[in-house]
């Protein structure tokens, strides 16, 4: 007998830096909204409003570049604390549904409802009890996937954005997956797009129906990943790690970037979100870690040890600078940039007093 049917959701809230932004400001509402870097230096997007992306505005994006698309957006500044503490509030009432959570952004997470539904039926009231709450409670659209796994999950949360809620049913999921572009596959990025595309594998269909040597000799053993991807099939847990062991922050980009100037500023925004994460849970590090991916989808995790923990972003992004430099090569297209943090332990361990503070170099 065939093992039961997993009930996974993918919560995605909607352009979130710029939803929170409208609630503070209700003034912005209805109008095109940037969040990031100054556009007179080298600052880049953050988040962009669903009117200002109609004007082909992204994140990652240089701001000023995004000012050009559209002239009369709104620009402002970053302010990672408020996000913060709307994402903790979403994640608490996730938690009301299920305790099987695995958030993976400040802004997505995986919900497993498979403990607490007996059916498909089930789990889809309670994704739309999910939804509704986080709308009326905190006034945010989030979009909804629900499917048998977490891929099929993700897929399906994209194509019903904004405020989509998108089911994907047992056995569905070739069926689902087969008309869509290949590129909507996660862990296909334009390079490789382009490559299947150029032997006729336009969708994830033909994918699927493709012999699977024709798609190793094009992607290496990647290929065969990739048909039973294309094909509905990923086994992966919705995991929950209740001891914080690493703390960690990253960026897929829309579009591969080669130029330092965005990333630099996307290591910038990392190395902040980090630093407050490390202070909110009372914890240092002394392990700083950075992760590239290649357009090729080569993923480069490269780590340095500082002599003392440290909490301080200045610190986190000095580093991590320092290994970017080392491992990338100027010009060369990254897929995405991420800075964490390891090798933690607690500023003030219980019932002593820590002198490690005195040595911290100074909080930005």
């Amino acid at each position: 007998m065939p093992p039961e049917a997993r009930r996974i959701v993918l919560l995605d809230l909607d352009a979130f830096f710029a939803s929170v932004e409208v609630l503070e400001n209700p003034a912005l509402r209805g109008k095109p909204l940037l969040v990031g870097g100054s556009p007179e230096g080298r600052g880049v997007v953050a988040a962009a409003s669903y009117e200002a992306r109609k004007y082909g505005c992204r994140s990652a994006m240089p701001m000023a570049q995004a000012l050009r698309l559209c002239p009369h957006a709104v620009v402002l500044p970053a302010r990672h604390h408020l996000y913060r503490d709307y994402s903790r509030k979403v994640m608490e009432i996730a938690h009301r549904e299920s305790e099987v959570i695995q958030q993976v952004s400040i802004d997505e997470a995986y919900v497993d409802l498979t403990p607490v539904s007996a059916d498909m039926a089930q789990a889809e009231a309670l994704a739309h009890r999910l939804q509704g709450r986080v709308r009326v409670e905190l006034g945010l659209s989030c979009s909804i996937g629900l499917a048998p796994s977490k891929m099929v999950a993700k897929v399906a949360c994209e194509t019903g954005k904004p405020s989509g809620f998108v089911v994907v049913r047992p056995g569905q999921e070739a069926a689902f997956l087969a008309p869509l572009p290949a590129g909507d596959l996660p862990g296909i990025g334009p390079r490789s797009e382009e490559r299947l595309k150029a032997h006729g594998l336009v969708t994830l269909g033909d994918i699927a129906r493709a012999p699977v040597g024709q798609l190793t000799a094009l992607l290496g053993p990647w290929g065969a990943v990739l048909q039973r991807r294309a094909l509905g099939e990923d086994p992966s847990p919705v995991e929950v790690d209740r001891e914080t062991k690493s703390i960690s922050a990253e960026e897929t980009f829309a579009h591969d970037i080669a130029d330092e100037a965005p990333l630099v500023e996307q290591l910038e925004r990392m190395a902040r979100e980090v630093a407050e994460s490390l202070r909110e849970h009372d914890l240092v590090a002394r392990t700083i870690t950075l992760k590239l991916r290649l357009a090729d989808f080569t993923t480069l995790t490269r780590s340095t040890s500082r002599p003392s923990a440290t909490n301080a972003a200045d610190a986190i992004l000095a580093d991590a600078r320092h290994l970017l430099e080392a491992n990338w090569t100027p010009g060369q297209p990254l897929r995405l940039i991420g800075v964490g943090v390891s090798n933690l332990r607690l500023l003030h361990a219980p019932g002593q007093l820590s002198l490690d503070v005195l040595r911290l170099p100074p909080q930005t």
